[in-house]
């Protein structure tokens, strides 16, 4: 029976733990404060494909490996879980490249022909029920897309000057593709082995161990995620080219819907609302009964999701959607995009230590 940790060596490394968090979040501040947020994600996104594939193939190949006997053939067939990770990852960067590559070129053409109808569509609808409201309200209202347009322009957020300064920026932007692939391979592919026998490194163990649990949230975050976008997907083709059409109702830009609705979805919390908000927008002029289907049934989807992020990430993280919208919103304000994208999983990573901690 193994003996108990004495309290001074467990505060000790309760210490050494409360110092790699802190260490932890000082580099996604910093990070993010130098605008390379988007090499971050890529990185952490990489870093784990990279981990994932070669723990697979480690445990594949690794009782095969062990029936050499000599240790030259151990050695080098050692290094073939490496080999494969290495061209497993690359093969599949080169064919999202080329996927992404298609795909954006497909959006842009899309939003091209259909943008500008999409967003005159919803602002007439918008001002159809607005029409009733007072007049200093609906000054402040958009009633045409060249409306919109000035004043979007005239914000100064994070997003305009992404785009702004996106041709500026793209070579930047590729810089950081490129060192986060690196990065990310590189420390994947990297295999713990501490000398025998060697003074222990309190500080090295627990910084590896809090990187491990930074990864992970980000690791179940994203994933929830991509099954989420997956389901909204899903559930809005069937609302609206199964559902409404049975009830005489042919939404327009249907396409243009269901992609705005996958990548919507693809931000926690937030981008359910942005996507199911302009579903309603769209409804709105079909009839009360219609928006308040419209309204029911995406309720419906929403509170069904709940099952696949509390069976990914609730055994967890106990974070509820009020604590991400929180979290979304000052990761945006402070941080722009990368921030909106990286602060719920700062969030869970946080909360989830703070559990350990025995705080909430």
């Amino acid at each position: 029976m193994p003996s108990p940790v004495p309290q001074h060596q467990e505060h000790t490394t309760l210490r050494w733990e409360y110092a790699s968090v802190v260490g932890i979040l000082a580099i996604w501040v910093s990070m993010l404060s130098l605008k390379i947020g988007v090499g971050l994600i890529a990185g952490l996104a990489i870093f784990a494909l990279t981990r994932f594939t070669r723990r697979g193939f480690v445990r594949l190949l690794q009782p095969h490996i062990n029936k050499f006997k000599g240790r030259f053939m151990r050695g080098l067939f050692g290094w073939l879980p490496t080999f494969l990770t290495t061209a497993v990852v690359a093969a599949a960067i080169v064919l999202l490249g080329i996927g992404l590559n298609s795909g954006v070129r497909f959006v842009l053409a899309t939003m091209t022909q259909q943008g500008p109808q999409l967003v005159e569509e919803a602002l007439r609808n918008l001002n159809s029920v607005t029409a009733s409201l007072p007049q200093a309200i609906k000054e402040h209202i958009p009633g045409k897309p060249s409306e919109l347009f000035r004043m979007i322009s005239k914000d100064d957020s994070d997003f305009v000057g992404y785009i702004r300064s996106f041709g500026g920026a793209s070579f930047f932007i590729f810089l950081q593709f490129v060192f986060a692939l690196i990065l990310g391979v590189s420390a994947a592919l990297m295999v713990p082995s501490p000398a025998a026998g060697g003074p222990s490194k309190p500080l090295a163990d627990a910084w590896l161990e809090t990187l491990e649990r930074y990864v992970r949230c980000f690791t179940l975050l994203m994933g929830a995620q991509v099954y989420v976008s997956i389901w909204n997907t899903f559930c809005t083709a069937v609302f609206i080219y199964g559902i409404l059409p049975a009830f005489d109702v042919v939404l327009p830009f249907r396409e243009l819907l269901l992609m705005f609705t996958a990548v919507a979805s693809l931000i926690p919390a937030a981008g359910n609302i942005m996507a199911n908000t302009l579903i309603l927008v769209l409804t709105i002029r079909y009839g009360v009964f219609v928006a308040l289907g419209s309204v029911m049934y995406l309720f419906i989807i929403h509170k069904l999701e709940y099952f696949v992020n509390g069976y990914i990430i609730g055994r967890n993280v106990r974070a509820s959607v009020p604590e991400m919208l929180i979290a979304i919103i000052l990761g945006e304000v402070a941080f722009g995009l990368p921030g909106l994208i990286t602060a719920p999983v700062t969030y869970a990573f946080l909360k989830m230590h703070w559990q350990r901690w025995g705080w909430v």
